[in-house]
């Protein structure tokens, strides 16, 4: 019954992109965010938003009748916030909370998963919705396509989301700030409680203007995001132009399972530190204002993008929708925001149309891959393309995505049987000093989307998410055939050891 609730919630969250017109929170709404703010139950988590699509389903199956949606920009939808919530009143009972409790599930996705591990260890305040009614609902309709806006506030993160292990956060390349900030220290790690909820598989996005016929493998890979390649005819001899990285800034999950995986870092004393913004002469940390159409906005900084350089290109993103961004617009020309390691505004520009762009992306962003679209993910070990659309000559669709050309691509098969193996493993970080009914919720939470049949129905992450085998109660799930369950798992759960297969399942 509760598989088939969130399955029609997924639904609802992705109805009517239309609903961006204003609505003001009705009275019921109005006393939902009162009442829980009163009351001591607005739950506040902070960090990936490589999860973020699966974040508002997972939420909302929480909650009986239909949840509501609130943002800080009611003209994206609840995917693309910076910030977010899911509002309404329990299905069941959390420690003291009784059913019927209104609450609100506030989620942080600015800067990245090092804001679900560093702010939630040392009990820091940081920047977060304000879900109070007064401050709420001028804009939007409470859809997941047009949340009600929202103005922010701060607050002390309750638990935090990251797309790898806190420990793998080591200064200065993995942690946030434009001065990094300090990794946790022993007695900082211990206090939380952190553990793998799933596995989220991870792609290589290139753009449109780079040919069909470019052969990706793990080592070309590895150069391109560390910098010892800076031009497409390194890669390919056909292929001629700089090399533009759609990169993460420091501190992002995302970021960081690439530099694991490409780079070994910070598994590795020889480990391979990534390429970022100061790689390439394209960066200017000047302050300045812009106005447009009667707005005016403060930046902090700029990227400035020509051809021609000579050598590779770096542009770092707040956001994995940013990444998104950086790849439209590197082959159309034009500019977008996106923020600096501190999370202040910053302009991105490329000067001119098709520029040759790959990023790191989760692959929940497998639906924004398309055959007509501005960039595509690319196969590993051949030259191939996988969409969520059906391609011109495409060959095959598995698992829901359209494969051609040649290689080895991350579908549903590849990555449970363990032969895709760019991953994070989604962990869940809970700090000792939340204890309680909040403690109660967010282990129902985790318990929920650690779930391989809840994972089965999400829309985002049915094709692109797995649970993990051997984990302690309540996230143990028994493994049938077929299941949404992972074939492989590292040693020990240290995602610096060996990743093997088990070929007793």
């Amino acid at each position: 019954m509760q598989i088939k609730k969130l399955s029609a919630l997924c639904a609802l969250a992705l109805a009517s992109m239309a609903g961006s017109a204003h609505a003001a929170l009705t009275a019921a709404q109005t006393t939902i965010l009162n009442d829980a703010n009163s009351n001591g139950r607005v739950v506040f988590i902070s960090g990936a938003s490589a999860v973020q699509k699966g974040f508002a389903a997972g939420v909302a199956s929480l909650f009986s009748g239909t949840p509501f949606f609130l943002g800080v920009d009611n003209t994206k939808n609840i995917d693309s916030n910076d910030h977010l919530a899911v509002a309404g009143t329990l299905a069941v009972a959390a420690g003291g909370w009784p059913a019927g409790s209104n609450v609100v599930v506030v989620y942080r996705v600015k800067g990245g998963s090092v804001m679900g591990v560093n702010p939630v260890a040392r009990a820091e305040s940081i920047e977060a919705l304000d879900v109070l009614a007064a401050n709420c609902g001028s804009l939007g309709s409470g859809t997941a396509a047009a949340p009600y806006k929202c103005s922010t506030t701060t607050r002390i993160p309750d638990a935090g989301v990251s797309d790898v292990a806190p420990a793998l956060f080591k200064n200065p390349v993995n942690t946030e700030g434009e001065t990094a900030a300090a990794e946790l220290n022993a007695a900082e790690l211990a206090d939380l409680a952190a553990r793998p909820i799933y596995g989220l598989a991870f792609g290589i996005p290139v753009t449109k203007t780079v040919g069909s016929n470019v052969k990706f493998t793990r080592s070309t890979v590895a150069a391109i995001m560390s910098g010892n390649v800076g031009t497409w005819n390194q890669v390919d001899a056909a292929e001629s132009g700089d090399i533009v990285i759609c990169r993460r800034v420091p501190g992002s999950g995302t970021q960081a399972v690439m530099n694991l995986w490409a780079g070994s870092y910070p598994c590795s004393g020889d480990a391979n530190t990534p390429a970022d913004r100061d790689t390439s002469g394209n960066y200017d940390g000047t302050d300045f204002s812009e106005t447009v159409a009667g707005v005016t906005k403060n930046y902090t900084g700029q990227y400035t993008i020509n051809a021609g350089t000579g050598g590779v290109v770096v542009v770092e993103n707040s956001t994995s929708g940013q990444v998104r961004d950086c790849l439209n617009k590197a082959v159309t020309g034009g500019s977008y925001d996106t923020a600096d390691r501190d999370g202040n505004l910053v302009k991105v520009t490329f000067n001119g149309a098709g520029h040759k762009a790959i990023g790191v992306l989760s692959m929940d962003s497998l639906s924004s891959s398309t055959a007509a679209g501005n960039w595509q993910f690319r196969s590993l070990d051949g030259a191939g393309k996988m969409t969520a659309d059906l391609q011109a000559g495409g060959t095959a669709v598995v698992d829901g995505s359209s494969l051609t050309g040649t290689g080895k691509f991350p579908t549903k098969t590849a990555y449970e049987n363990g032969d895709w193996d760019l991953q994070g493993w989604v962990s869940f970080n809970l700090p000792s000093r939340t204890t309680g009914n909040k403690k109660a919720l967010l282990e129902n939470f985790a318990a929920k989307v650690s779930d391989p049949a809840v994972l089965a129905v999400v829309s985002s992450l049915k094709n692109v998410a797995m649970a993990i085998p051997g984990q302690d109660a309540p996230f143990d799930f028994p493994a049938g055939p077929g299941s949404q369950m992972l074939d492989a798992a590292y040693l020990g759960n240290n995602q610096c050891a060996p990743y093997n297969r088990n070929y007793n399942d």
